[in-house]
């Protein structure tokens, strides 16, 4: 890459004129100085600045970021030039970059401080480690005039450190090839054997990537425009990690690849994914709705998998060019839309490395190392409140750390919960996709067999906290009142001698929430609820209880339509949930006979009203026999 070549890459990734007058302008400043001083691998600092410069351009990083890529290394008695050239925002880009040169090491890994310093310069102006990341990446590119126990080092340390915080700051770009390049000098052998097996294969994942475009375009064809269809292999690093955590061989992975179908609007995404899962057999607990419920790095997408007729898994993403532009640029896609400052996705990204310097307050540097460890790069779980809303735990997280996710006083006075509707004790271990509400007393406090419990450093910090304080008071407010060992229902019982009674709905009638509704004790010793005009429960008047339904809902609940065959019915229901405010925990449909179907959905309802308002609109839907819960 030359001077020439760069300037001509501009205009293409929609750099305007005033861009380039800058850029050149950094490149003149740049040159005479950094053209003559030479690195290890014997070329120019200028040489490496200009690739580094040309992987943010790719990446649609503003001006400024692009012109401080080109000036890192300058000395600082350059500075005022620039100043007067550029202006101040470069030179305090500039500023940010000297101020990570020079971080400590401990046992060749980085200090507590060091990594402080990174996060501290994350969240005061996200384009500078935006830089760090892009020179990384060129770095690894010429490491061989390290010796090797430097080079292991130099990509360990972007594997654990760099590659995660890429992937927090939505730069996925960036963190794939990070990724790939440390890994290749980690483990060359096991990175050429990925390769090398990707390579043989190429032609049978490019057949089967073509076959399955066809067949989404054939079931989207006249129903719903297509922007964009791509299929990509997995990168080698994510083959790897697989092939470990799972214990899977590698010729024995049949997902190594993946179809990304974009789509004009959101609604949109919804439509084809009810048409892909009419047509196709979408796989158990692989429905992901990251459009309702963003990822904590506020990614967005439909996630789901299906099988196709040879048999094998597709796995297909579905979301609309924003989204989609989202996810490869991260932050970039702002930078140039919004402005850094008042953008409220910015500050959402950086509330979590807020809340990792706060901890290192009040931390030692062994356990502030462990939270960084966890938290930035520990496999995580993605849980759910009731009311749909997303929380990132480490794996092997514990229904208590999902408590203090929430908020340190939920934890602290934390006494049980239920995980998909089942009460659970605070040990109960968590998995990705569990809808949790936690149980609390205000009588409950903290003890230290709790530090025991829980998996985040960050749940164990609070809890010390506390103990901290209740360790000085007096006995009397230890004592603990015992929780009811009872799942609360979907159906409240009003008679005084069932108040902890299950409740189940008789399937004789299947009374819909809102619905007048009595209950009739049975020899099971449940309470089962019938609508009150039921012909079988006129029968058992003398044994009626008194039953209502709850006016707020925090558990998955099923129901199934019953509707006349027909093409893009299940598309249908699907936006009809979904503009109700509903995100679809699973989907499935089957057919009854020739002309009629039963859908059935999972879905997490917050209020009696919310469900009641879902049934109307479905009974809107053309074609609809019946509605139930099951």
């Amino acid at each position: 890459m030359d001077v020439p070549a760069f300037l001509a890459i501009l205009p293409a990734n929609g750099y305007s004129s005033e861009d380039s007058t800058l850029l050149q302008k950094a490149i003149t400043l740049a040159a005479p100085h950094l053209a003559l001083q030479k690195r290890l691998s014997g070329e120019s600092i200028f040489q490496h600045n200009l690739r580094v410069a040309e992987i943010l351009c790719d990446l649609h990083a503003d001006a400024e970021t692009l012109a401080a890529s080109l000036l890192h290394g300058l000395a600082p008695e350059e500075y005022l030039s620039v100043e007067r050239e550029l202006g101040v925002s470069v030179i305090a880009l500039l500023k940010g970059l000297d101020g990570l040169k020079e971080l400590k090491f401990k046992n060749n890994k980085l200090s507590a401080e060091a990594l402080r310093k990174i996060i501290l310069t994350t969240v005061s102006d996200v384009r500078i480690i935006t830089i760090k990341l892009a020179n990384k990446i060129d770095n690894l590119s010429t490491l061989g005039v390290f010796p090797e126990n430097e080079q292991r080092r130099i990509a360990s340390e972007v594997l654990d450190i760099y590659a995660p915080l890429a992937y927090r700051l939505g730069l996925e770009k960036l963190r794939v090839r990070l990724e790939d390049a440390a890994f290749k000098m980690i483990n060359p052998r096991k990175y050429k054997e990925i390769q090398d097996f990707l390579e043989d294969s190429r032609e049978q994942r490019e057949q089967l990537i073509e076959e399955s475009i066809t067949l989404i375009n054939s079931i989207a064809e006249q129903k719903i425009p297509i922007v964009k269809i791509k299929g990509r292999s997995k990168h080698i690093y994510s083959i790897y990690r697989k092939m470990t955590g799972r214990g899977v061989k590698l010729n024995e992975q049949y997902d190594l690849l993946g179809i990304r179908v974009i789509v004009p609007t959101e609604k949109d995404c919804y439509t084809l994914l009810g048409l892909l899962h009419e047509k196709l057999e979408p796989v158990e607990e692989r429905l992901k709705d990251y459009i309702a419920n963003p990822k904590p790095n506020l990614y967005r997408s439909i996630h789901t998998a299906v099988l196709l007729p040879n048999g094998r898994n597709l796995e297909i993403q579905i979301r609309t060019p924003e989204m989609d532009e989202f996810a490869e640029e991260g932050l970039a896609a702002h930078w140039r839309y919004k402005g850094l400052k008042s953008d409220q996705i910015f500050e959402k990204k950086m509330a979590w490395l807020k809340s990792i310097l706060e901890l290192q307050k009040t931390t030692e540097n062994k356990e502030f190392l462990e939270t960084i460890k966890v938290d930035l790069f520990g496999d995580t779980i993605y849980c759910y409140t009731p009311k749909g809303d997303i929380k990132e735990l480490p794996r092997g997280a514990v229904l208590l750390d999902f408590a203090y996710t929430i908020h340190e006083e939920v934890g602290n006075h934390a006494v049980g919960g239920r995980v998909n509707g089942i009460f659970v004790p605070l040990k109960h271990p968590l998995a990705s996709g569990d809808v949790i509400d936690i149980l609390t007393n205000k009588n409950q406090r903290p003890r230290r067999s709790w530090i025991k419990i829980v998996t985040s450093p960050k749940s164990r910090q609070k809890i010390r906290k506390e103990l901290k304080t209740t360790e000085h008071l007096s006995p009397f407010h230890f004592r603990q009142i015992k929780p009811a060992a009872t799942e609360e229902q979907g159906i409240l019982v009003q008679a005084p001698k069932h108040p902890t009674a299950q409740c189940e709905l008789a399937q004789c009638c299947r009374a819909l929430p809102g619905e007048e509704i009595i209950g009739i004790a049975t020899k099971r010793r449940i309470i089962s609820v019938h609508r009150r005009d039921c012909r079988l429960a006129a029968k058992e008047e003398k044994r009626w209880l008194p039953v209502q339904w709850k006016e707020t809902f925090n558990q998955r609940i099923r129901f199934v339509i019953q509707a006349q065959e027909r093409s893009g019915l299940l598309a249908d229901m699907l936006h009809t949930i979904a503009s109700a405010g509903f995100e679809v925990k699973e989907a499935k449909a089957k057919l009854l006979d020739e002309n009629l179907v039963e859908c059935s959905f999972v879905i997490i309802p917050r209020s009696l009203e919310q469900i009641q308002e879902l049934i109307g609109r479905l009974r809107k839907v053309r074609g609809w026999k019946k509605i139930y819960f099951a």
